[in-house]
């Protein structure tokens, strides 16, 4: 179990997308992550979950599943 956490603004910068989208998807749940100190938190599990395996693998660079 990997204890690394991302923010909003690191997940859109690594797939090219824009914070306010990342965000949206959290409000909406369709993301699982934790507010602490008015600031979104996103493990490596809950992105794991969240996106394919081949995007995750090409943008978080995952080598466990090899």
């Amino acid at each position: 179990m990997s204890n690394t956490t991302y923010s909003p603004k690191e997940i859109a910068n690594r797939l090219g997308r824009h914070v306010n989208s990342i965000r949206r998807n959290l409000r909406e749940d369709e993301l699982e992550g934790e507010k602490f100190s008015n600031e979104w938190i996103v493990t490596e599990e809950a992105l794991k979950e969240w996106l394919p395996t081949p995007i995750y693998q090409e943008h978080f660079g995952s080598q466990e599943e090899v």
